[in-house]
């Protein structure tokens, strides 16, 4: 509680219910409620009542909210005891220590320390995906070790609702073999909580207890009012509304479901909004490690919800922003998108609860196909429910009857046909065949093509990466971008993809800049959308 700022009497209930519950735990509470708190004090009580605990895992879906969140843990535990564990930690390491202001030598030295260390197990608090368990799983090698330090450990799990249903499955049945076989605890959160979903919870572990936040707390965290607005965002009149919010003071969060049009909102407001003086940044998932880790650091800054560098800016983001990132913006403009999605969204806006009236938040109508990337009947569900809703203060505690309202009928018995399926098929390749010092390179070429994309060099640095990869590695691998399997598969087949040595990254042509990030001419693959 010291370590957050906290007093035991300004904790509310379901913060103080978290501390108190022995074992596997749901809790809903709105955004901003300060459920990571209530995820400390959880784990707190799990060491108490356990003579210490081996290991906390936060667990999270995407990258810069788990670079994110290592800065907020380190507050509690210290920068040695948190340990950051992804495809780029190295990278996101490097570049935290730079901005404490180590010499570039030495911030190389002390990252790779960092990564060795979470590579041989040793920080008690680690922040990760739920894929870097599915490794276990999946036999990769060295999967002893990773299981054995599950054994007795506890996790977080923030924001269940970003995974889609066959891998949810993948999720959940892990979590149900670590709290069967080896004793571990979890703690799943969210805003929102469909039935279905946590039916499947409730299958994985067993008689966990629900924690749900007040009636009255739900009331207090009412700071949205909601516009469904025609049209769609990067047409002329949405980027209008932006660009006049914006010089009129406000920090405008606009959110599009796919990397492409981010791009493209970013280039037309920064052209509408040229010689204003406003800011407009851009952040997704397809910039190199040195363009993001500065865009991240500007972003805590200027829009961070305890930053004291607070500025108006626009921030054109992809769903990066919907988990764990402590900003707070005056409104928001967002495409279309399933109903929990939206709602982290929102979260992201008025999340102090400083603005004098309800701040608007912005859906539009179009396009409501769910653009390759969400399933088409939820957006359409969410767009009814959002049109009885319109014009109307946002009650978050009607969001989870909402949900239930778009999870039936058809579509809970396809979710749930898809969910069990997924569920069979990786039991019997994967749970009941794991036994000690039997890896699979067979299920570890599964696991990477099903989960872990790769990274590529734009040809366009290629000559900065020459130049540093001998003398500073780390420097040269921060100019890699990350790409889903799928999208090199199509440069490759567009002889897009150059030749390349053994050791050395594939080169792509294809464009790339530190403002925008990495493009292509083709419209986006449904595996490219964060």
């Amino acid at each position: 509680l010291d370590s957050r700022g906290l007093s035991r009497d300004k904790l509310f209930a379901h913060q103080s219910q978290a501390e108190a519950t022995d074992g596997s735990a749901l809790l809903t509470a709105p955004t901003g409620s300060g459920k990571t708190e209530a995820a400390l004090l959880w784990a707190a009580h799990q060491a108490a009542i356990n003579a210490g605990l081996p290991r906390l895992f936060y667990t999270l879906p995407y990258q810069a909210s788990m670079n994110a969140m290592k800065l907020r843990l380190e507050k509690s535990f210290g920068e040695k005891n948190v340990g950051l564990q992804h495809g780029r930690s190295l990278l996101a390491l490097y570049r935290l220590l730079l901005e404490r202001n180590y010499g570039p030598e030495e911030a190389a030295r002390q990252a790779r320390w960092a990564r060795n260390l979470v590579q041989l197990n040793y920080p008690p608090v680690r922040v990760f995906s739920p894929y870097q368990m599915l490794k276990g799983m999946y036999r990769l090698k060295g999967y002893e070790a990773l299981l054995s330090d599950y054994h007795g450990a506890a996790f977080v799990f923030d924001e269940i609702h970003a995974y889609e249903v066959k891998r949810l499955a993948l999720i959940l049945k892990t979590i149900e073999y670590l709290a069967r076989n080896f004793g571990a605890r979890f703690l799943v959160m969210s805003a929102t909580f469909p039935t279905l979903i946590k039916g499947w919870l409730r299958q994985a572990l067993g008689d966990a207890e629900e924690i749900v936040a007040e009636p009255s707390l739900f009331e207090q965290f009412r700071r949205h009012r909601l516009i469904l607005q025609d049209g769609e965002l990067l047409s002329e009149e949405g980027l209008k509304c932006i660009a006049d919010d914006a010089r009129a003071g406000k920090s405008v969060l606009v959110v599009c479901n796919l990397v492409d049009r981010a791009q493209t909102a970013y280039r037309q407001l920064r052209e509408r909004l040229k010689g204003t003086g406003i800011h407009v940044e851009l952040l997704h998932g397809r910039f190199n490690m040195r363009d993001r880790s500065a865009k991240e650091k500007l972003v805590r800054e200027a829009t961070g919800s305890t930053s004291e560098q607070r500025q108006a800016i626009v921030l054109v983001a992809t769903q990066v922003v919907e988990v764990s990132l402590d900003i707070d913006l005056d409104t928001i403009y967002t495409d279309p998108a399933p109903l929990e999605a939206l709602v982290q969204r929102f979260g992201r806006i008025n999340r102090r609860g400083k603005q004098a009236d309800l701040a608007p938040v912005h859906v539009y109508r179009q396009p409501d196909d769910g653009q390759k990337i969400y399933d088409q009947a939820l957006v359409t569900r969410t767009l009814a429910i959002l049109d009885r809703e319109n014009d109307r203060l946002l009650d978050e505690s009607a969001i989870s009857r909402w949900l239930d309202e778009i999870y039936s009928g058809e579509m809970a018995e396809r979710w749930s046909d898809e969910y069990d399926h997924a569920a069979s098929e990786f039991e019997a390749a994967c749970v009941q065949t794991l036994r000690p010092f039997e890896a699979d390179y067979g299920l570890e070429e599964m696991f990477y093509k099903a989960f872990d994309g790769l990274e590529v060099l734009p040809l366009s640095l290629y000559d900065d990466y020459e130049a540093l990869k001998e003398e500073d590695p780390i420097r040269a691998g921060e100019l890699l971008v990350p790409i889903s399997w799928g999208r090199y598969h199509a440069l490759a087949n567009e002889g897009r993809v150059l030749p390349r040595a053994r050791r050395e990254p594939y080169v792509v042509r294809a464009t790339y800049s530190s403002e925008t990030g990495l493009s292509f001419e083709e419209n986006e693959e449904d595996d490219d959308w964060i």
